[in-house]
């Protein structure tokens, strides 16, 4: 083992001669270097013994490392922090930590190289020890001795640094003037990421574990606790949210995030743009947890803080978790016996656990959370996926088997089809659009007439009261049928102002009992997607007029002659007061179905015409 012998020599002057065998083997070759300067001594004894007892890579006997005759901009330090000033489309707070991680787990085994190839230059076997001491916790050569111990590191925290490590490396090889011909961590062997260490896994919360969790939590936390249950955000971008973020879209409740909280060089935090460009999204919530944000954001201004901490200022993660979050969890364990220690971000993982069990396909997850990559969605959330084996081997099977039934969840989507809005078609007001055949029965809906004599809430829409036994369901429903009707377009269309205002829901008006036609419901009615076209016939089975082109709008269970829950049906019949025409319709809620069964019904309503007195037809495609 090196070590330092002190001599004085004749002038006075002592000396400090550095000792080892070579490998450290005793048969080994006698070696020695002399110093003046006892400090230097004891750093070359360091970077021996660093380096297996040999002589330190770029060393050249008498004169030190051949690298400090190269220009100082070759050194490591200084190129490792060039190309981090030189990255593009990374945070200023970003740029600070590589270059921590730099001087603090990079320098103090690099310093003294070159990224130039040769002698003095960074070579593979250095790359692939310092891999070694970072996973052992071992000292770096230029350490100074009063350093406190070094900590292991987890493979994938290794991973991380090598890959920092093999992108400035990589700049060398890659420079206008290459200044080394391939990277030395290219053929690094990095520590098994399902190794020994005892990493943090995600922990997945079953609902009630949730609701455990978000009862024992503070009352001025319990919403951005939902917050994040109900998004799967990162703590960053919801605790950046502001009023201006709740939108109303296609008549749906939505939360766009677009922003997060960032810090700079200097470590101030700041709100910037969110992780990626996926990241910008927008997240559809429900009715209920909307509500809670809109009393949440009234009175604000536009641009403040939905959720705010104990002194109005944002919410410090740390804090959050030391004041809320843990004590939290603990009375939830006192309480109901939860036995997981979730972390706040493993709320995040349990949002998309959730979402995977209700068969929510992969692809809308990731838009959801905003990974840039399905790959990142699969590796991470995929071992869940045998939540939906019924539903792959039902696709599979109707996939094989032309005779088998559609799989369920693909039968009743009740969506309309990616990036298509729905077009503002009057509902009742066209003639041409009442039923004057018997439609196959589709809703299955009882008419039991609930809550005659309870307190009601009604709500007034297109000539129709709907009566509600719960005032939230009245008020959703409202709000949804005046965002689905784009008044706008109908405005264009001719209507008048009275039309419209007849047409706009209002209320809901609280009543001692309902009195009027149709059921009070006591639960939100259904509401689908439909697709509906119709064309008129003479006798002869001519056009009396062009067909309407496909129409399409969200329809509510109440609108008994235009719901259906069906992919698509047809039917025929003869028109009341115009004598000798056939009508043919076709609904429902898959488009080429519905264009499928209206062919169907054009051919019905041809031959139909023909016989005056021929009995309504109706089918099911």
């Amino acid at each position: 083992m090196a070590y330092i012998q002190e001599r004085k020599r004749t002038d006075g002057e002592v000396s400090y001669t550095v000792r080892w065998r070579a490998g450290g083997a005793r048969e080994g070759k006698n070696e020695s270097e002399v110093f003046t300067d006892e400090e230097m001594a004891k750093r070359f004894r360091d970077l021996v013994s660093g380096h297996g007892e040999q002589w330190p890579p770029g060393w050249i006997r008498g004169r030190g490392f051949i690298a400090d005759l190269r220009s100082p901009d070759e050194m490591f330090e200084s190129w490792a922090m060039k190309q981090i000033d030189l990255l593009t489309g990374v945070q200023d707070d970003t740029k600070a930590k590589y270059k921590r991680l730099v001087e603090q787990n990079m320098s103090p085994w690099f310093k003294p190289y070159s990224v130039r190839d040769g002698e003095g230059g960074i070579k593979r076997e250095m790359v692939q020890r310092w891999v070694n001491d970072l996973k052992d916790g071992v000292a770096a050569p230029l350490d100074p001795p009063d350093r406190k111990p070094r900590r292991k590191y987890a493979p994938k925290t290794i991973a991380n640094q090598h890959g920092l490590l093999h992108a400035i490396l990589q700049a060398a090889v890659d420079a206008e003037q290459s200044l080394r011909a391939t990277n030395p961590c290219a053929f690094t062997k990095l520590p098994r990421l399902d190794g020994d260490e005892i990493d943090e896994e995600m922990v997945f919360l079953e609902r009630e574990e949730f609701a455990w969790i978000h009862e024992c939590m503070a009352e001025d936390a319990q919403d951005l606790t939902e917050a994040f249950g109900e998004t799967g955000g990162r703590w960053g971008e919801v605790t950046a949210l502001q009023p201006r973020d709740l939108r109303i879209r296609n008549g749906r409740p939505t939360i766009r995030i677009q922003r997060a909280w960032k810090r700079d060089g200097d470590g101030k935090p700041y709100l910037g743009a969110p992780k990626t460009k996926r990241s910008r999204r927008t997240a559809v919530v429900t009715w209920g947890f909307f509500r809670r944000l809109q009393a949440r954001a009234k009175g604000k201004v536009k641009d403040a803080l939905l959720f705010t901490g104990p002194n109005g200022g944002r919410w410090d993660a740390g804090t959050f978790r030391r004041l809320r979050w843990v004590p939290a969890i603990e009375l939830a364990a006192e309480k109901f016996g939860l036995i997981k220690r979730p972390r706040i971000h493993d709320l995040r993982h349990s949002h998309a656990a959730w979402m995977i069990a209700a068969k929510v396909p992969l692809p809308a997850i990731q838009r959801r959370l905003g990974h840039e990559s399905i790959t990142t969605t699969v590796d991470r959330y995929g071992h869940l996926l045998d939540a939906l084996d019924d539903e792959v081997m039902a696709a599979v099977a109707w996939a094989m088997d032309p005779t088998s039934p559609l799989p369920g969840f693909l039968l009743h989507p009740g969506l309309p089809e990616n990036g298509e809005a729905p077009r503002a078609i009057p509902r009742q007001r066209q003639e041409s659009v009442m039923p004057h055949g018997v439609w196959h029965d589709a809703s299955g809906v009882s008419t039991t007439d609930t809550g005659r004599g309870s307190p009601v809430f009604v709500i007034r829409m297109d000539g129709r009261e709907i009566a509600f036994a719960d005032r939230d369901h009245a008020h959703q429903v409202r709000e949804q049928w005046n965002a689905d009707a784009d008044f706008e377009a109908l405005r264009a269309a001719g209507w008048s102002e009275g039309e419209l205002m007849e047409l706009a829901a209002t209320g809901p008006e609280e009543r001692f009992s309902w009195t009027g036609t149709g059921r009070v419901w006591d639960r939100m009615p259904d509401r689908r997607f439909v697709y509906y076209q119709w064309a008129e016939f003479q006798p002869d089975g001519s056009s009396a007029q062009e067909p309407t082109p496909l129409q399409r709008a969200w329809i509510w269970e109440f609108e008994d002659a235009t719901f259906t829950t069906k992919p698509a049906e047809w039917m025929t019949g003869h028109r009341a007061g115009r004598t000798g025409l056939t009508e043919a319709q076709a609904r429902g809620t898959n488009r080429e179905a519905v264009q499928a069964a209206f062919d169907l019904a054009c051919g019905q309503a041809r031959a139909a015409g023909q016989h005056s007195q021929a009995e309504p037809a109706t089918a099911v495609a």
